[in-house]
């Protein structure tokens, strides 16, 4: 759902900082996502503090979207329950594991559900689309894991969750170095 430098302009937007944006948020994701992949064994009350920024982190990249694609309400959506997530996980650090596997789990379900409609829109209307409905069924298998199996071991959220990141930051840097192109061509 990526639009043109000349729509950016058009709408008086700022292209050239959203490409910057949306790299940044992209390699911090990525980055969260590593940290949490090496570092498994982190405190349940750490790793609900790094997966509340890590889904701030994926609603702000995703309220980058929005405001990059022009199609507010979906992307806008998806990127509030990104951060009404990351909200709740990070008011309660001292959470049980089971609470954060089930408050991953929902985000994760509905965020990835939210992509999957926002891939089949995007291929309707001929743009790219399979980025986004990879990431998004990754996010729902990930999320379906952390709903069946709540008492999994610090160790297994992390590194799942953090597999996920790593792909979504990824994905985000790919997009903001494609924008970055446009806009130079």
């Amino acid at each position: 759902m990526m639009t043109t430098a000349a729509e950016h302009r058009h709408r008086g937007g700022a292209p050239g900082a959203v490409w910057v944006a949306g790299l940044f948020l992209g390699i911090a994701v990525t980055v969260l996502g590593a940290f949490l992949v090496a570092n498994p064994f982190a405190a349940a009350s750490t790793l609900a503090i790094l997966v509340g920024v890590g889904l701030v982190l994926a609603g702000i990249m995703d309220a980058v979207a929005a405001a990059r694609s022009g199609e507010d309400a979906p992307s806008a959506l998806f990127g509030a329950l990104l951060v009404i997530g990351g909200i709740v996980a990070l008011a309660w650090p001292g959470v049980t594991l089971w609470a954060v596997a089930v408050i991953v789990g929902i985000c994760l379900l509905a965020a990835g559900a939210v992509r999957i409609a926002m891939a089949g829109y995007a291929h309707e209307h001929g743009r790219p689309w399979g980025w986004g409905a990879f990431i998004g069924a990754m996010a729902m298998v990930v999320g379906i894991l952390a709903l069946a199996w709540p008492s999994a071991t610090v160790f297994i959220l992390a590194v799942i969750f953090g597999i996920e990141l790593i792909v979504h930051g990824i994905g985000q840097i790919a997009l903001a170095l494609a924008v970055r192109r446009e806009l130079q061509a």
